[in-house]
């Protein structure tokens, strides 16, 4: 049971001029293409004590998923005060709280080519609070490797994710927190974080491709780093080469930095989060509350 209001935004066919409602009288179309194909994009969001945390990157981003797929969401200028309205409304404007936005191609027939015009995107926005990563955090988590078998546009926050759901559960049910995926011996990037590695104090990771999402977190750690003059370079860890590095680490926008301590059983470094990553942790999140927008 929530103990907040529980306020969502919803703008569909079925909504042309969008409203506010409680998430239990929101209704989408079967006939949405998003339940259909997929055919849909997304972002999420966060917030610190009610405050929204890199919303310009975050609506960047969105509308680079947006135009990749060809979408033209009339309505994404607003996104921002449709944000800061359900805040209000969920009585969430003092609290970590977790935005979910949603836009796919609208309501039309089952069709793959697109729906004629003037069919009208539906976009849906939510907000929750966020339950800390604790646990995560403090312990660090275990991760496995997997095939990375997603399609070739990763930089797109695509709403078709089942096979980042099907890597997750296979993660849980080996006892890990995480999946990574490899490609062409690999690693690329877990199921919803980006992935970083430390070997002889330098910072590896990942170049921004299509392989990857180009995560705002990740971003702000890249700025931190230069900031703190921590080398850095951005190249791929290998699946053979990942369980000799010092340290190893993942970011998301609600994990924010998780040291991960074991690789399919094996050990990083001494099986302990790193005094690098511990040294990121704190200094993100002292950036994240003395940067947020007001």
């Amino acid at each position: 049971m929530n103990n907040y209001p529980d306020f969502c935004y919803i703008r569909s066919s079925d909504y042309p001029a969008g409203a506010i409602l409680p998430r239990t009288q929101v209704r989408i179309s079967p006939d949405d293409r998003g339940f259909y194909f997929a055919d849909g994009v997304y972002e999420a969001v966060r917030t610190y004590a009610g405050k929204l945390f890199r919303m310009t990157e975050h609506l960047q981003r969105f509308q680079r998923s947006l135009q990749a797929v060809r979408i033209n969401l009339p309505d994404r200028h607003n996104l921002k005060q449709i944000c800061t309205e359900l805040l209000q409304r969920n009585d969430l404007k003092e609290n970590d709280a977790f935005f979910y936005i949603q836009a796919t191609r609208g309501t039309a027939p089952r069709n793959l080519l697109f729906p004629a015009p003037p069919t009208l995107p539906t976009l849906y926005v939510s907000v929750t609070p966020i339950t800390p990563p604790v646990r995560e955090q403090s312990t660090g988590i275990r991760v496995i490797t997997v095939p990375d078998i997603r399609w070739q546009r990763c930089d797109i926050k695509s709403i078709g994710l089942l096979a980042s759901v099907l890597a997750r559960q296979s993660a849980a049910d080996a006892g890990a927190e995480e999946a990574l995926f490899v490609r062409n011996g690999l690693i690329t990037e877990g199921t919803h974080t980006n992935l970083f590695g430390v070997k002889d104090g330098i910072i590896l990771t990942h170049p921004l491709n299509n392989h990857i999402l180009p995560g705002v977190t990740r971003i702000v750690l890249l700025e931190l780093c230069q900031r703190l003059k921590l080398p850095v370079q951005e190249t791929a860890i290998s699946a053979d080469s990942v369980y000799e590095l010092d340290e190893l680490f993942v970011t998301s926008t609600t994990w924010e930095v998780v040291p991960v301590i074991a690789v399919n059983n094996r050990p990083i470094g001494n099986g302990q989060p790193g005094p690098l990553t511990r040294h990121l942790q704190a200094k993100f999140r002292e950036h994240c509350l003395a940067t947020i927008e007001h």
